[in-house]
């Protein structure tokens, strides 16, 4: 195999690597508008309960029984 062959096999191996670059970074981002979504509904979630629980007469909110998971790079 000459020279020419090995650079047209590396150009072509780099061309199917960014096609699934591409396509990776496009379910990173719709995972991503998934996540923020399920955020913004778990923070209306807690309002909900801190409102329900208020007008029940409930001033201390209990505690999880469980520490939620730290986050990545913390």
């Amino acid at each position: 195999m000459g020279w020419a062959e090995k650079a047209w096999d590396a150009f072509r191996d780099v061309l199917r690597l960014q096609d699934k670059v591409e396509s990776l970074s496009k379910n990173v981002e719709l995972h991503q508008a998934k996540i923020e979504t399920l955020n913004i509904e778990v923070a209306q979630l807690k309002i909900a309960v801190a409102i329900l629980l208020s007008q029940a007469g409930i001033k201390d909110i209990p505690k999880l029984p469980f520490s939620p998971p730290s986050l990545p790079g913390s």
